[in-house]
């Protein structure tokens, strides 16, 4: 360890690489999720839950455009 640079220090270059991982794959999966739902929206099945079939709210994909799940599926998928 060069002089100056201390233990406070190394953790703090630890943290910053995890946030920055965590980061990385947060966009990573907001991306992976915007192309999905472009697909969806090829497919003309856009606005329709694509596990239960149900219409997702307009007020859902006004505030989320690339839901691709209704609230309830969303949730139970989350839970998992």
């Amino acid at each position: 360890m060069s002089k100056g640079f201390g233990e406070s220090d190394m953790a703090q270059v630890q943290s910053d690489r995890a946030t920055s991982e965590s980061v990385r794959r947060l966009i990573d999966e907001n991306q992976r999720q915007a192309e999905h739902a472009t697909t969806r929206r090829a497919e003309g099945t856009y606005g329709l839950c694509e596990d239960c079939g149900q219409t997702i709210s307009a007020e859902r994909l006004r505030f989320l455009p690339d839901a691709t799940r209704c609230v309830s599926c969303q949730a139970r998928l989350e839970q998992r």
